[in-house]
């Protein structure tokens, strides 16, 4: 890695890693002013946003899905120049998808009131797109690094999309875990990953 790649290394690993905590961060934070208590193992995520007397702090878990939505597809244009330019376009395809997915899901909420406006599909075209598509960019993006990281990442990505693909198909039937376990494991995948792939990039020593 030379120096300049070294600097789009860094500031890759620096979007993630703000994307990353800032989610969690403001995730607990709304959770924890949810009324009655938010339960992480039954309630949706999206619960958090839609804006409710249940919900006072739903402006920020929207927030989140932003901030979420963002920087994974800055910190994945930053990170191809670093490391692999011409090998990561269904990479930065599919980052493009989780960071449109998140903005649909800030922007339309679910529950009965988008329901009843008609605009709660939008919402479910947002959620796949963020959920799958950030999985799938996890997977697309194992093609273009080697060794452990490359392990660890298709185990990531294929734990994330079999957790949604179980929590689709249970939604309509009796499910061995809490749904919002299942949904949780495939939105945790995405930030587990860019989490540890800053700290990957962060790791790599630089050459001039």
């Amino acid at each position: 890695m030379t120096t300049s790649n070294r600097q789009y290394a860094v500031s890759g690993a620096a979007a993630w890693i703000t994307a990353g905590l800032a989610y969690l961060t403001l995730e607990a934070v709304a959770a924890e002013a949810f009324r009655p208590r938010y339960s992480y193992a039954r309630n949706f995520i999206s619960d958090l946003g839609i804006p409710s007397d249940d919900s006072p702090l739903a402006w920020l878990m929207n927030t989140a899905f932003c901030v979420q939505g963002t920087l994974f597809l800055v910190g994945a244009i930053l990170a191809v120049r670093a490391v692999a330019p011409r090998k990561a376009g269904l990479f930065l395809t599919f980052a493009a998808a989780n960071a449109v997915g998140n903005l649909l899901i800030a922007a339309f909420h679910s529950g009965p009131a988008a329901r009843a406006e008609g605009t709660a599909w939008v919402h479910a075209v947002g959620a796949v797109l963020a959920i799958v598509g950030g999985n799938a960019a996890i997977l697309a993006g194992s093609r273009v690094v080697n060794g452990w990281h490359r392990k660890v990442s298709v185990a990531l990505g294929a734990f994330g999309l079999l957790s949604f693909m179980l929590f689709v198909i249970e939604l309509k039937g009796s499910s061995a875990l809490p749904l919002g376990v299942w949904e949780r494991c495939s939105v945790y995948s995405i930030t587990a990953w860019q989490l540890l792939t800053a700290a990957w990039l962060v790791s790599r020593r630089p050459t001039l």
